[in-house]
């Protein structure tokens, strides 16, 4: 599991209110990099030769699925130094299968809510996620996506084989559909919020620019 970081995002929230004001200023941050042409998902090619570098920034965007993708990038460039220098590299590599292991918890379509599972799992405190109990030995490694050939080859290497393979999902579907009726409940508020706003001769309000394509 990852240290805390002094700067506030997702992995750092400890309720939904935190985890509300961390996307929306995530957002607000992202909009403004667009326009300055500063976007992290362009930063970030420029640190293939910093991979630790490489992986702070995506630590700091997560729960995006490219930061998952960019955060495993990057430890395996740092796996791969310490074996070459013959190095202990379990730290890393155990890094990468808690984020492995973390992703797996977010579905690509959220059934309840009729929308990404992104939008859920942004919606999770990080303080839960990271609460999550799960074990290499019943969770294993192939319904992991995040994680390659090369990655279970290490894995195996140090932990051995596991007993079973599973979904962080599965392990705890009922935590995330919690967190999905809740988002759910609170989408509706907000649209009869609005509908009640209109029949009232009210002006609607304006959506934020992230939410023009859902």
């Amino acid at each position: 599991m990852p240290t805390r970081r002094n700067t506030k995002c997702w992995l750092d929230t400890e309720s939904p209110e935190g985890a509300s004001a961390a996307a929306n200023a995530f957002w607000r941050k992202a909009q403004a990099d667009v326009r300055e042409g500063t976007f992290w998902a362009d930063r970030i090619k420029d640190l293939r030769d910093e991979p630790g570098k490489r992986l702070a920034l995506a630590l700091e965007n997560l729960p995006l699925p490219g930061a998952f993708r960019e955060a495993a990038v990057a430890l395996r460039a740092i796996i791969r130094a310490l074996r070459r220098q013959r190095k202990p590299f379990e730290e890393p590599l155990n890094l990468l299968y808690w984020l492995a292991a973390t992703e797996s918890f977010m579905v690509d379509f959220a059934p309840i809510l009729k929308e990404p599972g992104f939008n859920v799992m942004e919606s999770i405190p990080g303080e839960v996620v990271r609460g999550l109990d799960f074990s290499y030995s019943t969770l294993g490694f192939n319904r992991l996506r995040l994680l390659n050939a090369t990655d279970t080859k290490w894995l195996t290497e140090i932990w051995g084989e596991p007993k079973g393979h599973t979904t962080l999902h599965k392990l705890h579907q009922r935590t995330w559909d919690k967190f999905e009726m809740s988002l759910h409940i609170r989408r509706q508020r907000d649209q009869d919020q609005f509908l009640y706003q209109l029949r009232a001769g009210a002006s609607p309000p304006r959506k934020r620019w992230w939410q023009l394509w859902q």
